[in-house]
């Protein structure tokens, strides 16, 4: 949500964004914007979106966005027995 409101959004709107803030239907995320998100998702997260769940409905908000992403993530092993 972070790297939404520092990128897309001004101070001011940044105090509005929440889990729920509809990214698509506010005009926060737009094809140029997704593009940049999932470059930060790449690059940041080491999180890969595969074509398939490029669905604009995996973008409504934050939420949403968060669940795929933790769908998508890597697993990785701990290190506790």
């Amino acid at each position: 949500m972070k790297f939404v409101g520092e990128e897309f959004l001004s101070e001011s709107e940044r105090a509005d964004l929440d889990a729920e803030t509809p990214l698509l239907e506010a005009g926060i995320l737009d094809s140029l914007r997704v593009a940049v998100l999932l470059n930060f998702i790449r690059e940041e997260l080491g999180v890969n979106v595969p074509l398939a769940r490029l669905d604009m409905r995996n973008f409504a908000d934050i939420e949403t966005l968060a669940a795929m992403l933790a769908d998508l993530a890597p697993v990785r092993s701990g290190g506790a027995a």
